[in-house]
């Protein structure tokens, strides 16, 4: 059964749901629409029983997805409940993927960054061409990557994985495949028939013995699972912040974000958790309460502070 969405091309197939990230206007980059579609499409292979094997790609030859469409996310980043909503939104995709009770395979088809990124780490298999791109990336904007902090250790190592989410690097499939991210790379022409490959081999194994298998090596992730919950809070609260303010803009602006700005104004005795700093002060003249303290001026009534 095929099933019309706006962000996402679904089309089940000999026994294989295809779910096709498709916003080629935005680089296959994650909205709130293409979220719910994501989720949508997952759950519709997750009933079907025609359904044996979920593939997950990225319409074109670039992007599979390079993580939070910014352009649409900088509207919610003044209103910690909206952030909060898209957060918890993103989890649901995670969640699918793992509690699906079939084999889902990311087929890496360009670049993968950010929460794009983390949709292939919560996938089953990987398969990427040889000319994708891997970055968790979340530092540089000053965002968390709340779900790949708890979930790239067990794939490629402790150090590794600090190494990629501390630097923001960026590494090739070869690189990818040497940490353990990917299964398997191929030449781009190549992506689809080793795909279609692999997915007749899972066909042919014991449908419940895979989907016991799955529940089975999802140990780690039901013990750390509620860490992703705790990251998506923690990142609610802190989208209002400095951090991600010149972080998401810098990106904008495709300029260097100037965190270094940030380490001096702490270092000298300042906080840059608030923009104007604490609100700690309180007008003599209009008794206008928590007014940052490196405002000079009410923001109310103009006396000076």
């Amino acid at each position: 059964m095929n099933i019309q969405l706006d962000t996402v091309i679904y089309e089940a197939k000999d026994m294989v749901a295809r779910i096709t990230i498709n916003r080629p206007e935005a680089r296959n980059s994650l909205n709130m629409q293409l979220m719910k579609d994501l989720c949508t499409a997952l759950e519709e292979a997750e009933k079907d029983p025609g359904v044996g094997v979920v593939v997950i790609t990225g319409g074109g030859d670039k992007f599979f997805c390079p993580g939070l469409d910014l352009n649409w996310a900088k509207g919610l980043f003044n209103n910690t409940h909206e952030v909060w909503v898209m957060n918890n939104q993103y989890a649901r995709i995670i969640y699918n993927i793992r509690y699906i009770g079939k084999p889902v395979i990311a087929s890496i088809n360009g670049i993968a960054a950010g929460g794009g990124c983390e949709i292939l780490i919560a996938s089953d298999l990987v398969i990427a061409a040889d000319h994708a791109k891997f970055q968790q990336g979340e530092g540089g904007v000053g965002a968390v990557a709340s779900y790949a902090t708890q979930s790239l250790t067990p794939i490629m190592g402790d150090r590794r994985a600090r190494w990629f989410l501390f630097t923001d690097e960026v590494i090739d499939a070869k690189t990818a495949l040497e940490y353990g991210l990917v299964n398997k790379v191929v030449p781009y022409k190549d992506l689809d028939k080793e795909v279609d490959k692999v997915c007749k081999t899972l066909l042919k194994k014991a449908p419940w013995s895979l989907r016991f298998t799955k529940d089975q090596i999802n140990v780690w992730f039901d013990m750390v699972y509620h860490t992703l919950r705790q990251g998506n809070d923690f990142w609610s609260l802190q989208s209002t912040t400095p951090e991600p303010l010149e972080g998401i803009n810098a990106f904008l602006e495709k300029r260097v974000p100037e965190h270094m700005k940030l380490r001096e104004k702490t270092a000298s005795g300042k906080s840059h958790t608030f923009l104007w700093g604490p609100p700690t002060k309180t007008c003599p003249k209009c008794n206008t309460r928590w007014l940052p303290e490196e405002f000079p001026f009410c923001g109310k009534c103009g006396a000076e502070l």
